[in-house]
């Protein structure tokens, strides 16, 4: 009667563990990896450089005294741009990370950072209950057939 459960009765439970044990072990890798991460980008020719990282957002500003020469309109534009360009290449390193520590399967970080970190925490999440249930189940298999 074993067989009427399929492969079931051949699962290897201690591999399905390790497998949770090396996913989560990744993914703690990838949340220190992506704490570090620091996006940058610079504008006119150097006198203007933008720092982004996933936790502060724009954390760094400089701007040389000899912006001042530009107008009010063409300095906030090459800022802006700054910005966006030093956001996207924080993007760019995370989605690196991510694809790093989870291959194809990795989240996509169009969002942005705290969007992408809550996709990962939640396919963490549906990943260790799937785990969980498929244990339990598993268990509940092995008892009903007297292993």
């Amino acid at each position: 009667m074993v067989d009427s459960f399929g492969d079931f009765a051949n699962i290897d439970i201690d591999a399905l563990l390790r497998d949770s044990q090396n996913r989560v072990g990744r993914f703690e890798e990838a949340q220190k990896r992506a704490a570090d991460v620091v996006g940058r980008a610079t504008a006119a020719d150097g006198q203007i450089t933008v720092e982004c990282t996933a936790d502060a957002g724009v954390s760094r500003l400089d701007i040389d005294p000899r912006v001042k020469r530009m107008s009010v309109g063409a300095m906030s534009e090459t800022i802006l741009k700054a910005i966006h360009d030093a956001d996207a290449d924080l993007k760019r390193q995370l989605s690196e990370i991510m694809k790093d520590a989870f291959g194809e399967d990795a989240p996509d970080l169009t969002g942005g950072p705290d969007a992408a970190r809550a996709r990962v925490e939640e396919a963490q999440t549906a990943f260790d209950r799937t785990m969980n249930d498929a244990i339990g189940e598993l268990d509940r298999i092995r008892k009903d057939l007297g292993y």
